[in-house]
């Protein structure tokens, strides 16, 4: 097994084969990062094996986030190799729209076993070797979604409001032991999961009006939409900035959205 030498800072990615995850592995080699991308199946990675093709510093690693021995295999996997892991990003997520009566009970468990657990999973994996180290950044990826839950995204949004808390709850822990945590906060964003999303939605539903609404904005955002390759620099900006913080919104319709939610909730005393 080859070992590597590193000057380089070693980032770990999760959910790396599309989307935000490949913009992010890619932006992460570009600024000198030893990168390793997570997947749940290398074969079909086009785009990333394209990536590394092209000479970037980018070995992928077979990694399901909803499998404990999978991902101890992983970072066992790129501990072997690099000796440590300096940035973890949680990115793996998949969505499941529709009103919460209408969404089953196992549609909602597996969203919860890859955006909340799986992100859980990773977190427990890399904290000790971190926490030891005294250094460290973990960067979690959430959604607008996490802040303000929309009619027709609730379990979705249940999902990253649960990430967010956790997330809270682990800056603080971390502090002390110099390791960063960040939330990313993207609104709508140009990405395959609009594709990979399954609609559980019967024509007949009592709640057609509320589901046209959420396409319409969602149309609305996609006419000239954020990016992916925006959220992955601003999760670079939250890992190398002198003046971390702890949330950042990407887009936007998420500030707006944000803005707006807390506006709500202080004039209501919910904040």
């Amino acid at each position: 097994m080859v070992r590597y030498t590193f000057a380089m800072p070693t980032a770990l990615i999760t959910g790396t084969s599309t989307g935000i995850g490949l913009e992010t592995a890619i932006a992460f080699s570009r600024k000198g990062y030893r990168v390793f991308a997570g997947l749940r199946t290398p074969a079909r990675a086009a785009l990333l094996q394209k990536a590394i093709g092209e000479g970037l510093p980018i070995v992928m690693v077979q990694l399901d986030v909803d499998n404990d021995a999978s991902v101890s295999d992983g970072v066992s996997e790129v501990l072997a190799h690099a000796g440590r892991i300096d940035v973890l990003v949680n990115n793996a997520g998949i969505g499941v729209g529709g009103p919460l009566e209408q969404v089953s009970i196992a549609d909602s468990k597996a969203m919860f076993e890859t955006n909340y657990f799986g992100a859980i999973r990773m977190i427990r994996a890399v904290v000790p070797g971190m926490r030891t180290r005294r250094s460290g950044a973990i960067v979690n990826v959430t959604s607008a979604a996490g802040r303000i839950a929309i009619p027709i995204h609730g379990h979705y949004a249940a999902t990253k409001f649960a990430l967010e808390a956790a997330s809270e709850s682990l800056a603080g822990e971390m502090r002390p032991f110099g390791v960063r945590v960040a939330i990313i906060e993207p609104g709508v964003i140009l990405t395959p999961i609009f594709m990979k999303a399954e609609s559980v939605i019967d024509p007949s539903t009592p709640y057609l009006t509320a589901i046209n609404r959420l396409w319409r904005f969602f149309a609305t955002q996609l006419i000239d939409p954020t990016l992916p390759s925006a959220v992955a620099e601003t999760i670079i900006e939250a890992v190398e900035t002198t003046t971390p913080r702890l949330r950042y919104t990407v887009g936007e319709d998420a500030a707006v959205l944000v803005a707006g939610a807390i506006r709500s909730r202080m004039r209501s005393g919910l904040n």
